[in-house]
């Protein structure tokens, strides 16, 4: 159960970090002019949030297995609990 809740607060962190790339490529599109430097930044945003997403489904599909696995140990009637 505690490797749940780490890889879910984790889940939460890479979420975070990828809606702040992904404000970040908000701001910078909004911008009247996009400049050679604001297109930089907005391809290097990109780059990070895509890397965070990846980063993400991993984590979930590391919670997957985990749930799988406890779903396996509680045994067909899942009256353990």
């Amino acid at each position: 159960m505690e490797r749940i809740i780490g890889n879910l607060d984790k889940a939460k962190l890479k979420l975070d970090e990828a809606f702040f790339y992904l404000d970040e490529i908000e701001e910078l599109i909004q911008e009247d002019e996009l400049s050679e430097a604001a297109g930089s930044k907005v391809t290097q945003a990109t780059e990070r949030l895509t890397a965070e997403l990846s980063a993400l489904s991993g984590r979930v599909a590391e919670l997957q297995d985990i749930l799988q696995a406890l779903d396996d140990q509680r045994g067909p009637s899942g009256a353990d609990e």
